[in-house]
């Protein structure tokens, strides 16, 4: 069941905004990457992930569908991102990690490149980049689907 009754842009759940380092954004919109790793994440249902890359870049870059969330120790979370094109070293993601015992792999779908690479400032004038992911509301999520796809899209 969609949490976007109103939006048939939307596909299942919620929308978040991702905060991601641009070598990794790339990585996903180019479909290499096709997990996103996370020390944390939402407990509620997400459906689709807007990419913000990060600084130099500072744009909504692409869509992603979520197909799952992997709930992992460590050690299992690394066999996803090696498995999945995680974009990191084994210490690179243990490093980031830190002294978490569970961290997540969000494992991801279709991916959109933005046919028009946003500034969010433009949509939200008070947009700050989160420091792990921002929900969007049905209305903000619209707003952000039309503004990086002005000749429309089908997820």
């Amino acid at each position: 069941m969609s949490l976007f009754p109103e939006s048939s842009l939307q596909p299942t759940g919620r929308a978040v905004l991702l905060s991601i380092k641009p070598k990794y954004a790339d990585l996903i919109i180019a479909g290499t990457k096709t997990v996103e790793l996370r020390r944390s994440w939402p407990s509620n249902d997400v459906g689709v992930m807007v990419i913000y890359s990060s600084a130099p870049v500072q744009r909504l870059t692409g869509v992603a569908l979520i197909k799952e969330i992997r709930e992992c120790s460590p050690a299992a979370l690394w066999r996803v991102a090696e498995a999945h094109g995680g974009g990191v070293t084994e210490a690179e993601l243990m490093e980031y990690i830190g002294k978490k015992r569970v961290a997540y792999g969000v494992m991801l779908g279709r991916v959109l490149p933005a046919q028009v690479l946003v500034d969010p400032k433009d949509l939200f004038p008070t947009f700050t980049p989160p420091q792990g992911f921002l929900y969007l509301s049905p209305l903000d999520y619209q707003r952000v689907i039309a503004s990086m796809f002005p000749d429309g899209v089908d997820l």
